[in-house]
């Protein structure tokens, strides 16, 4: 499959690149030059239109990852307009050329507890891709209307559309700091203690890339487990407000650890299967 990949010189962009280019042939498109040249690059703005339309050209899938990813480093309106009318720019520019399927790279922030700073109140524990979207935050917000631009195009003219609600992405890096993270639970509750290997989101847009029979997905991905000592029902216990329907509790006492983020309806519809464990990578298996 030719495969164009919006943002591949950042930061997920170089890992899923590199981890596609192993079966595909991938396209980098994105305004700054990768750190290594180990596939074909287009320097472009997915702002401009022109720039998509002439890069789309003989693309089979598209994976948007272009993004401002935190609502504290740009202004509010840079963050919509590069997220949400970049967003827009490159699906349309996908339903127009040659792509049959585009898969964007959402988050968990659509739910408002990562960012947000009003109280941090899941309806339901543990959360899954029904849960309501309540963004508390420009970044969160403009997610939410990357998904309806991926339901309308696919409503409108069938572009098959995937957008992955990954959470807190760690590079192999970030388990050095396991033991201070893990030791101050109080510090990481709009997380819900939960992260997802940068591999793994790599193996999920592929899979989401390959996998038959979609039209349009939504799909939660994370880690098995939490980066977190104690039992996930502890915490929520002690630092979630009370009165949190707790659904599939059978679920925690077979992994006490278990994340927050239900990631069955992906490993259902596309294959995905976690590979990377916080613990494990570490070498501190608790």
């Amino acid at each position: 499959m030719l495969v164009l990949v919006t943002g591949g010189s950042g930061h997920v962009g170089e890992v899923v690149c590199r981890h596609l280019a192993q079966s595909h042939e991938v396209v980098n498109f994105d305004s700054q030059p990768p750190r290594e040249p180990f596939c074909r690059f287009i320097r472009g703005d997915i702002l401009n239109s022109a720039h998509l339309m002439e890069a789309m050209r003989g693309i089979e899938g598209v994976v948007h990852l272009a993004a401002i990813p935190h609502p504290n480093w740009d202004p509010s309106d840079s963050i919509m307009n590069v997220n949400v009318m970049g967003t827009q720019r490159v699906v349309e520019a996908a339903a127009l050329g040659s792509p049959t399927r585009v898969v964007t790279a959402s988050s968990d922030s659509t739910f408002g507890f990562v960012f947000g700073r009003g109280e941090i109140l899941p309806q339901y524990l543990p959360v899954d891709e029904d849960h309501p979207t309540r963004p508390m935050d420009s970044y969160g917000l403009s997610k939410v209307l990357g998904e309806e631009i991926c339901k309308r195009y696919t409503r409108d003219i069938g572009l098959e559309t995937v957008c992955l609600r990954y959470c807190w992405v760690w590079d192999p890096e970030t388990y050095s700091s396991l033991g201070g993270m893990a030791d101050s639970p109080e510090n990481f509750v709009g997380q819900l203690w939960g992260y997802v290997d940068v591999r793994d989101v790599a193996q999920a847009v592929e899979k989401s890339l390959e996998a038959p029979g979609i039209r349009h997905e939504t799909l939660l991905i994370s880690a098995d487990r939490t980066f977190q000592k104690r039992p996930s029902l502890e915490l929520a216990e002690q630092f979630l407000p009370e009165g949190i329907e707790i659904r599939d509790e059978e679920l925690f006492a077979v992994e006490p650890r278990r994340t927050f983020m239900d990631c069955r309806r992906a490993k259902k519809m596309i294959g995905f299967a976690p590979e990377f464990d916080c613990w494990r990578e570490s070498g501190t298996e608790v």
